[in-house]
């Protein structure tokens, strides 16, 4: 797994799991923050019922509840519907009892309750009584709403008392309870949306960080295959990567690549061009030490002319080279002109016509279709001059070399097709080596070996290609170029 996509899955791991831990946290709050909601609202009823019964209190006993027995009764048996946001509240459920001052029962709105019971013991009225904030939790059976008719079920219901005050002085005690049912219900649809909310910030975080990724990944992905490309010998230029940190590595591994090139580019050279220049410089030498003897004038004259051949051809060599290792220093096109491809190919059939007649070798030209493309007229004329030369040197006398150039939708490609002994087996692979060359079948020399070298750097200069393929006879050379170069 690569590190990008390592990091990738952390962020995300961290995303679910810090919303995880926050979801988780905020769940288990939520019941208490509406507990203290649903308290606070009841200590304030509470409060009003005292002052409403402290003002009550002098009536006689029988008389001091029945307004609010009355109320109570009412309130039971009115149906309504208020919808609280996502839950609907249909009756009412609330409980009220008051106790004297040392908690014996004085009024109670549930059925079934005794006045005189002692209520003292309860947390509620106890704590009232004492001074202090009365409140307590206890499970309660209460008709089932849900359920069938007459059926319970235990609740958690919630009670909080005040004290019933007379002239400064503790008269009573008045308990409100609620049950938590509805809290619970408030409660899961908060939860509900809690995590729904979780879930679309986590999605949202993982795309953002999903975009973030693909944006940090596409440069280094392209850096990545452009160090494979430089690690395989390509000629290939920098990608975009952007104004950032990994055009600045990018630019680091291009510093480094030209500069292990050009070492490697120099020793290469030395190497070749010590190979290359050994033959010539043998012969020469051999011939001087010959002519330094007796040697008739007919042989001198020989001699000198093997000598002067030899020259010759350390001089092509020599200039071979130097087009050569300026081409390869080139990584794009520095003329690139609108041309006519055909025509340069027929320029180039024109000017070897009467080197080929003089060795009995006929030269047929067929253009077809479109032929203006952009490049460098002056490699596109050397490129296809090597080409057609060299099918030359292959052929015999009475044979035809045809040179065509047809276009489709992406270039043109201008073909040369000889009818020599075509390429050995042990040769295809190594045909376009720099210095690699076979034979001549009319003299058994070798040319200098780059010619072909040179046709492929410069097709690939202009973003094309050149094949060389034996058909049933002769070989066929197809060099492509396209309607326009790479960054032209």
């Amino acid at each position: 797994m690569s590190i990008r996509a390592k990091i990738f899955l952390v962020f995300v791991a961290s995303v679910v799991a810090g919303f995880g831990l926050l979801a988780y946290w905020v769940a288990g709050d939520l019941r208490s923050r509406y507990s203290e909601s649903f308290e606070e609202v009841m200590v304030d009823s509470t409060r009003l019922l005292a002052v409403q019964l402290a003002q009550s209190w002098e009536q006689p006993a029988t008389d001091r509840f029945a307004a609010l027995q009355s109320a109570m009764q009412t309130l039971r048996a009115q149906s309504f519907s208020a919808r609280i946001y996502s839950v609907e509240k249909t009756n009412a459920d609330i409980r009220i009892y008051v106790t004297d001052d040392i908690g014996d029962l004085l009024f109670d709105s549930r059925a079934g309750s005794t006045p005189g019971e002692d209520y003292a013991g309860w947390l509620d009225v106890a704590r009232t009584l004492a001074g202090g904030y009365g409140a307590r939790t206890t499970e309660e059976l209460r008709p089932d709403a849900g359920g069938a008719a007459g059926t319970l079920s235990r609740v958690s219901v919630a009670y909080v008392a005040a004290p019933i005050m007379v002239n400064g002085k503790l008269v009573g005690v008045v308990s409100l309870g609620k049950p938590k049912t509805n809290i619970q219900r408030f409660v899961d649809n908060a939860r509900h949306k809690l995590i729904y909310a979780v879930l679309a910030a986590s999605g949202v975080a993982i795309v953002l960080a999903l975009l973030l990724y693909l944006w940090v990944s596409r440069p280094l992905q392209a850096l990545v295959e452009y160090a494979n490309d430089v690690g395989a010998g390509k000629s290939v230029s920098l990608p975009l990567l952007g104004d950032n940190e990994i055009r600045n590595v990018g630019l680091a591994i291009e510093a480094m690549r030209t500069a292990l090139q050009d070492k490697a580019y120099v020793e290469s050279y030395v190497q070749s061009l010590t190979h290359e220049v050994k033959s010539p410089l043998t012969a020469i030498r051999a011939t001087a030490e010959l002519l330094a003897g007796e040697v008739p004038a007919e042989r001198r004259a020989e001699f000198v002319t093997t000598i002067e051949r030899e020259v010759d051809r350390l001089s092509e060599i020599s200039d071979r080279l130097l087009e050569l290792a300026a081409l390869e220093r080139t990584e794009r096109l520095r003329y690139a002109e609108p041309l006519a491809l055909q025509a340069l190919a027929a320029r180039v059939a024109a000017a070897t016509r009467a080197s080929a007649a003089a060795r009995g070798v006929t030269v047929t030209e067929t253009y077809s279709g479109r032929d203006e493309v952009r490049g460098d007229t002056l490699l596109l004329l050397q490129a296809i001059d090597n080409l057609l030369r060299n099918a030359l040197d292959f052929s015999a006398a009475g044979d035809t070399v045809a040179l065509a150039a047809s276009a489709d939708n992406l270039g043109v490609t201008i073909t040369v097709q000889d009818q020599g002994p075509g390429i050995p087996e042990y040769a295809r692979e190594r045909i376009f080596d720099r210095f690699y060359s076979l034979p001549r079948p009319a003299s058994g020399r070798k040319s200098t070996g780059l010619g072909l070298n040179f046709v492929r750097e410069v097709a690939q200069l202009h973003g094309g290609s050149i094949t060389i393929d034996n058909p049933e006879r002769g070989t066929l050379a197809r060099l492509f170029i396209p309607w326009r170069p790479p960054y032209a």
